[in-house]
C-alpha cells in the first residue's frame, strides 16, 4: 500500500515563496543539458566515428611496446607546430552560434572625435606622438594590399627557389610564425639553437703595409750628422711634453681637488666641531674689566628686540612709488635700446656665426679622415688589450761612439720583434700580469715556551727589516 503524500498548503505570494517550494530541478537539468550540448555540438550533427569506436582487437592482451620516453628537446620540437599560446585567446572556447546573425555594429563611447579631442590630438601630431604608430598603420595597410594583389595574380613565372634561404623554413621557423605581422625577433626567439643560421666571423684584419722591420730614425746611429740627432731630440721632447701634460692633467683633476690637513689641523678642527654648541671656558683675558660694563652684564637683553610699528606718511609713501616707477622706466628703456641694437647686430652675429660652422665643419672633416686614418692603419683587434705605441729611440750625446767597436746596445731585440708583431697583427696584445706575494705572518705558537729573550730576537729582526726597506725606498 502506497503512502500518498499529503499536499503542503503554503503561502506563495512572492517569488521567494515559490523558490523554496516549487520543484523545478527537472527544468534546470534539462537547461543544463541543452546548454552542454550547445558548447559541445549536439550529438545529431556528429558523425558516427566520432561517437563510436569499432573494436578490431577482442579481448586480446595486445603487445607491449617499449617506448622510450621524450627528451625535454623532443618535447619542445613536438610542440612548435602547435599554435602559440598568445594566439589562444583568439580562438573560439565555445561552439554557441550567436543568436541574431544580423547584429549592427555599435561603436562604443568615446570612439566618436569630438572637437576637443581633434584639437589635442593636432597637438600630439604636430610634437609627432603619433608618428611611428602612424608609420606602422601605413606598413600593415601597404602589407595587406600587397597580399591581397598577389592572391588575385595568376603566377605563371616559377623562379623561387624553395631551398633557398629566404623561406623561412628552411631557417627553422615554424609555420605557424611565418606570417608578415610577426616580427622577425619573435620569430628567431622560437627557432631550436642547433636550427639557427649564425654569420661567419670576419677573418682577422692583417696589416701589409707596415714592414717586418721598421727603418729606424738616422739620429739613433752610432755616428749620426748634428742635425740629425737636434731632430731626434726634438722629437724626444715632444713626446715627454705630452707624457707630462697628461700626467699633470690626471693629477689636477684627481690629487689637486681634495686638500691635505696636518694631523694637528686635523685635530683642531675636529675639537672644534664636536665643541660647537657647548658652553665655552672663561677666559679672563677676553673678560670685560670695567666696572660699568660688569653692572650691565646682569641686565636682561631679548635676542630679537620689539620693532615699533612705524606708519609712513603720504610724501614718503609717494616718493616712493616715484622711485619705484623710475626705476621700472628706466629699465624698460635699457631694454628697448638693447633690442634696437641687437637689431644693427645681426649682420654681424650672422657672419660670426657661419665662420664658427665652417671652422667647426673643417674640424669635423679633418677629424673624421683622421679616425679614417687610423682605423685603416690599426692593427686588427685581436684581445681586449691594446696594442703598445711604439716609443722613440734616443741615444744620449755622451753614448755616442764614433765606431762600432764601442757601442752599447740599448734595446732588447726579443721585445723589439715581438712588439713588432703585435703591431703588424700577427700576435694579439698582451698585458704582462705580476702574480702578488703572499704575505707570510710570523706569530708564536700557543702550545710552544717563549722566552723573554725570544721576543727581543724577533722585535730585533723586524725593526733591522723595515730599516732596510726605507732605505732601498730613497735609493
Amino acid at each position: 500500500m502506497s503512502l500518498i503524500k499529503k499536499k503542503k498548503h503554503v503561502s506563495k505570494k512572492n517569488k521567494k515563496a515559490w523558490r523554496k517550494h516549487c520543484d523545478i530541478k527537472d527544468v534546470e537539468d534539462f537547461l543544463e543539458d541543452q546548454r552542454l550540448e550547445e558548447r559541445l555540438g549536439k550529438f545529431e550533427t556528429k558523425k558516427d566515428s566520432e561517437l563510436f569506436v569499432v573494436d578490431t582487437v577482442g579481448e586480446e592482451k595486445p603487445e607491449v611496446v617499449d617506448v622510450k620516453p621524450l627528451t625535454l628537446k623532443q618535447k619542445k620540437r613536438a610542440l612548435l607546430p602547435q599554435t602559440p599560446k598568445c594566439y589562444e585567446v583568439l580562438l573560439p572556447t565555445s561552439k554557441v552560434q550567436d543568436p541574431n546573425a544580423k547584429r549592427n555594429h555599435v561603436n562604443p563611447v568615446g570612439t566618436k572625435p569630438t572637437a576637443l579631442s581633434k584639437l589635442s590630438l593636432k597637438k600630439q601630431f604636430e610634437k609627432g606622438a603619433y608618428l611611428k604608430k602612424v608609420e606602422l598603420a601605413r606598413k600593415n595597410r601597404r602589407i595587406v594590399r600587397d597580399k591581397k594583389r598577389r592572391i588575385k595574380e595568376i603566377r605563371n613565372t616559377f623562379d623561387k627557389n624553395i631551398w633557398g634561404e629566404d623561406v623561412p623554413e628552411v631557417k627553422g621557423i615554424p609555420s605557424t610564425l611565418c606570417d608578415d605581422f610577426i616580427s622577425t625577433e619573435a620569430q628567431l626567439h622560437n627557432v631550436l639553437p642547433e636550427q639557427r643560421l649564425r654569420p661567419k666571423p670576419a677573418p682577422p684584419k692583417t696589416l701589409v703595409t707596415r714592414p717586418a722591420v721598421v727603418t729606424p730614425h738616422p739620429g739613433v746611429s752610432y755616428n749620426p750628422s748634428y742635425q740629425e740627432h737636434q731632430d731626434l731630440l726634438q722629437q724626444v721632447v715632444q713626446h715627454e711634453e705630452k707624457l707630462m701634460k697628461k700626467e699633470a692633467h690626471l693629477h689636477r683633476v684627481t690629487t689637486s681637488l681634495f686638500s691635505r690637513l696636518t694631523p694637528h689641523e686635523k685635530e683642531n678642527q675636529w675639537r672644534e666641531e664636536m665643541s660647537e654648541g657647548l658652553p665655552k671656558p672663561h677666559n679672563p683675558a677676553n673678560s670685560p674689566s670695567t666696572p660699568s660694563d660688569n653692572d650691565t652684564d646682569n641686565e636682561y637683553k631679548a635676542i630679537n628686540p620689539p620693532v615699533k610699528n612705524k606708519k609712513k606718511d603720504h610724501k614718503a609713501r609717494r616718493k616712493q612709488k616715484e622711485r619705484i616707477a623710475e626705476r621700472e622706466r628706466l629699465k624698460r628703456e635699457k631694454i628697448d635700446k638693447k633690442k634696437i641694437t641687437d637689431i644693427y647686430k645681426l649682420r654681424k652675429l650672422q657672419t660670426l656665426i657661419s665662420g664658427k660652422e665652417k671652422r667647426e665643419e673643417a674640424l669635423r672633416v679633418k677629424r673624421a679622415a683622421r679616425r679614417a686614418l687610423l682605423a685603416a692603419t690599426a692593427p686588427p683587434a685581436l684581445s681586449a688589450h691594446r696594442t703598445p705605441a711604439p716609443q722613440p729611440d734616443l741615444v744620449e750625446p755622451a753614448q755616442l761612439s764614433g765606431d762600432l767597436r764601442n757601442i752599447s746596445s740599448t734595446v732588447n731585440l726579443l721585445r723589439d720583434r715581438f712588439e713588432s708583431l703585435q703591431q703588424r697583427g700577427a700576435l694579439a696584445a698582451s698585458k704582462l700580469m705580476m702574480t702578488k706575494r703572499k704575505r707570510l705572518k710570523a706569530y708564536f705558537k700557543p702550545g710552544h715556551k717563549v722566552t723573554d729573550q725570544d721576543v727581543e730576537n724577533y722585535l730585533k729582526k723586524k725593526m733591522v727589516k723595515k730599516t732596510t726597506k726605507k732605505a732601498v725606498v730613497t735609493k
